[in-house]
């Protein structure tokens, strides 16, 4: 069974980006693979670019869905908890610009 993220970046006016992650979400992997290789604002915002994620890989390169949807972007945080619901996501991972904050659903 799958353990499903979102990985998201926190803009200024506190709006997301988020995208969906569907391998490996758990904090001992996914988390450290973002601190490891995507904790640069440039990195972290080419990551939510490429859209949906199938996994992060152990070399910092992204796995991604042929057909994966783009970034979406929530308006608040409470809309960032409900997109990550309907994803069926265990945990959110959020860049604030400067590091990455993981919550657990």
């Amino acid at each position: 069974m799958s353990t499903r993220a979102t990985i998201a970046v926190r803009r200024d006016d506190q709006t997301y980006d988020a995208v969906y992650l569907h391998f490996d979400g758990y904090p001992q992997y996914t988390g450290e693979q973002l601190m490891k290789h995507h904790q640069s604002p440039e990195s972290a915002e080419a990551l939510i670019a490429g859209g949906d994620v199938r996994c992060l890989e152990t070399d910092g390169t992204v796995d991604r869905f042929a057909d994966g949807k783009p970034a979406e972007t929530q308006s608040n945080h409470n809309e960032l908890l409900r997109f990550a619901r309907r994803c069926g996501a265990n945990y959110i991972y959020v860049f604030d610009g400067r590091t990455w904050n993981c919550t657990k659903l």
